[in-house]
């Protein structure tokens, strides 16, 4: 087997939603690449299993739905002082997603609220935050992580798809915005994958994961290598767009 090294310009990566087993996953090569990380979670349990595993990182305890509140409630202080022990990383991944899986006419309003403020708002403050440290140092290098329920939602996924959607949105933008100075960004929708969430889906429903010609989910190191390739020198010109990686799921009928 030959290996071929991945050139990484930058020395400073932030993984946001670093307790999954992807985000845990990517940490384990870019440390190994030598970068310094910043990793964040918004459990107890969450916050234990990653500074047991990287002790020498910078670790933040992030709760979304209190960041995307105080921007509302008060001038940014509460959001400035949450994430303000982010200093200027190279690069970005982002893995954060918390669950809610319902049906559109029978979810409960407030529960529809709440997890868009956590996924779609308090993401794009987080976003704006670290993108503008990026520009201020004129280079960073952004990865969403998304999903191919983006496309093709099962019942029961439409605030899911819709968080989705809206991240890839907004990474997208960014990338536009800010391409030319130095700041480039894409996102990577994953099919099913064989770790945290997805190991008990494909459990219980195996037939799924068989209509993809590849005839079995993505692994987490698959996935975690491909992020760690997106943020490389060499494919700083993906820039804006979407890549699926799903063993050809999405493209059978």
């Amino acid at each position: 087997m030959h290996s071929i090294p991945i050139q990484l310009s930058g020395n400073h990566a932030c993984i946001l939603g670093a307790s999954s087993d992807l985000g845990m996953a990517v940490a384990k090569i870019l440390s190994d690449a030598g970068l310094r990380l910043t990793l964040s979670a918004c459990s107890e349990n969450g916050i234990s299993r990653i500074t047991s595993a990287f002790p020498a990182a910078t670790i933040l305890e992030l709760n979304l739905e209190k960041i995307a509140r105080s921007a509302i409630l008060d001038t940014g202080t509460t959001v400035d002082a949450a994430l303000g022990t982010i200093d200027s990383p190279d690069y970005l991944v982002d893995c954060m997603q918390s669950d809610f899986e319902a049906f559109i006419a029978g979810a409960d309003p407030a529960d529809i609220a709440q997890y868009m403020e956590i996924n779609i708002t308090g993401r794009a403050i987080c976003l704006r935050h670290i993108s503008r440290m990026m520009l201020a140092n004129r280079f960073g290098r952004c990865v969403f992580i998304s999903s191919t329920a983006a496309a093709l939602p099962n019942s029961g996924q439409g605030f899911y798809a819709a968080s989705k959607l809206a991240g890839e949105a907004l990474y997208q933008n960014l990338g536009v915005e800010l391409g030319g100075r130095g700041v480039t960004s894409c996102s990577l929708r994953l099919g099913y994958v064989q770790s945290g969430r997805g190991n008990k889906f494909i459990e219980n429903n195996p037939q799924a994961v068989t209509r993809s010609p590849a005839k079995r989910a993505v692994s987490s190191g698959e996935a975690a290598w491909t992020v760690a390739f997106l943020l490389s020198d060499d494919a700083r010109m993906i820039n804006g767009t979407s890549i699926t990686m799903d063993g050809g799921l999405t493209a059978c009928k």
